[in-house]
């Protein structure tokens, strides 16, 4: 029986609880980060502070939900509650300032500085204030000099590196940072004043940018704080570089298309994931016995090969190795290698160790001879010039009674981000960063209407490389029910039902009775048509191949 939302406030306030008397208890930090996945809690609810942030302390919880309850958490009360309605009432800057007055408490809060470090802000009033705040101190340097407010810069250091530096830049910032000049080496030889320098530009642009490729020893680098910041920073781009320069490539890309969309990823890998809410291994079983038969999945379980096609940044990849368990063989192939070199990094530091990263096109698998038992290819098909020969193309290398995942973009639910390319602001899938930065600001500060919600309610929009696959792909070719219909049945593939919460599941058996799961794809179409929202992620389906 599903949880309410009383229920589901008092487990998360139990697991909260628990946490603060025992930091190492894993169990409740999952429990409470998938209960934050589901609900959201309002002021009343009995979260402890200490519980919350002991729980980002693990590495494979989701910390995004994480970060999301906490910064909705704080929001509720003093200081943070104080500062947004400041910012609502006199501007973001007044707000800004009264987080730089000596002992300011938000800048020492704890949860607050584990959510920014461990997350992504998707919350735009939050945004609103980081921005300014960050404004702030370019333009006024010398508030460094206070320890809060240095610490505090190396947290929001964090989280421009977690956003990808997706926060908005104004003509007097570019002209602040115009006339920076940092000493690197007496940086890293212990100057602090150097150090200062380097944090006002790191608040702006990732180190690598600052300190080019060269490897530097950060022992000397002072505030410590900064330091550490740099020290994790370096090390990830070094492991990522180290497997980029291992990636085996499994086919040529030579599709045009194809080439457009590498080269997006290449610059802005996606999707930017910093923790993952891990399975128990071997649990893809289980979660796939709601759409396939025993004999359908005698296969799982044991040794199986597993195609993730249109990798990304991996992490369905990882989450799919660690699901179909330690025998699976899974294969994880993208166009990008910049993305699948940070898939390969979060797949060592979570020691998965039965999952590989080759590049290639799904267009050239004819031309090698793996065959899958089960492929998943999530999110990649419309981003082709002809969605249809890429899902003809995997079907070439499916193994007879093997099951796919498929995810496509419904031209239903993708109407509202389609339109944005009417708007005469709208920059354009070639925008430069600073580009998509002032457009992204635009459309903050306008948003008023449902459908203005419903664009800045996607986690997409709070980074760079989201927004861009989100507001301004190179290539978008979204699908209808009625054509998946179609390609189906000329390839002779089963429906074995979409992806969707209960409530939606619900609410399709009472609208068809007479229906049994999964349901018709003549009904899913009549039903998304009366309720436009229901695949605002895209069509995610399971579907198995007869012939």
């Amino acid at each position: 029986m599903p949880l309410t939302g009383p229920e589901a406030a008092e487990a998360a306030a139990r697991c909260s609880h628990a946490l603060a008397s025992r930091p190492d208890y894993l169990e409740a930090a999952q429990l409470l980060a998938g209960l934050l996945q589901r609900f959201e809690f309002d002021a009343g609810a009995d979260i402890s502070p200490r519980g919350l942030e002991a729980a980002f302390a693990f590495t494979n919880v989701d910390r995004q939900a994480l970060c999301n309850g906490a910064l909705a958490f704080l929001k509720c009360q003093p200081p943070l509650a104080n500062a947004l309605a400041r910012g609502r009432s006199d501007g973001w800057d007044a707000a800004a300032a009264l987080l730089t007055r000596k002992g300011a408490r938000l800048l020492r809060d704890r949860l607050f500085a584990a959510a920014l470090s461990h997350g992504v802000v998707a919350d735009m009033e939050i945004e609103f204030l980081l921005t300014a705040l960050r404004r702030r101190l370019l333009l006024s340097p010398k508030m460094l000099a206070a320890r809060p407010v240095y610490e505090f810069a190396c947290v929001l250091i964090r989280q421009c590196l977690n956003n990808e530096y997706v926060f908005f830049v104004d003509e007097d910032e570019r002209a602040a940072l115009g006339e920076l000049t940092v000493d690197i080496d007496a940086m890293f030889d212990g100057d602090a004043a150097a150090g200062g320098g380097f944090q006002l530009l790191s608040l702006y642009r990732p180190f690598h940018q600052t300190l080019g490729s060269e490897a530097r020893t950060t022992d000397k680098v002072s505030p410590r704080a900064l330091r550490a910041v740099l020290r994790k920073e370096l090390d990830a781009r070094g492991r990522e570089a180290a497997h980029a320069d291992n990636l085996r490539r499994l086919t040529a890309v030579t599709d045009e298309t194809s080439r457009q969309v590498a080269a997006q990823y290449r610059n802005d890998p996606y999707p930017r994931w910093l923790s993952l809410q891990a399975p128990q291994p071997g649990s893809a079983r289980e979660r796939m016995r709601g759409h396939f038969s025993a004999d359908a999945l005698a296969v799982i379980g044991g040794p199986c090969d597993v195609l993730i096609a249109g990798a990304g940044t991996g992490r369905q990849a990882v989450h799919s190795a660690i699901g179909y368990g330690a025998a699976a063989r899974v294969l994880a192939m993208d166009l990008s290698g910049p993305s699948l070199a940070y898939g390969a990094r979060m797949a060592e530091a979570l020691e998965v160790s039965n999952l590989r990263f080759v590049i290639g096109d799904i267009l050239h698998l004819d031309e090698t001879s793996d065959r899958f038992d089960v492929i998943e290819c999530v999110g990649v098909l419309h981003h082709m010039a002809e969605p249809y020969d890429g899902w003809r193309a995997l079907l070439g290398c499916l193994r007879p009674g093997g099951m796919m995942l498929i995810g496509l973009y419904s031209a239903v639910s993708r109407r509202l981000i389609r339109a944005l390319s009417q708007d005469p602001d709208w920059p354009g899938p070639h925008a430069d960063d600073d580009g998509l930065r002032a457009y992204r600001r635009k459309l903050m500060n306008k948003a008023s209407s449902e459908d203005d919600s419903a664009l800045l309610g996607s986690t997409d929009f709070f980074t760079k490389s989201g927004f861009r696959d989100l507001a301004l792909h190179v290539n978008e070719r979204p699908c209808t029910i009625p054509e998946i219909a179609d390609f189906m049945a000329a390839h002779g593939l089963e429906f074995h039902g979409f992806d969707l919460p209960d409530e939606t599941q619900r609410a399709y058996a009472d609208a068809y009775p007479g229906d049994l799961p999964p349901g018709t794809l003549d009904h899913w179409w009549a039903f998304e048509r009366n309720n436009p929202h229901t695949f605002n992620g895209m069509y995610l389906f399971w579907c198995r191949n007869t012939e």
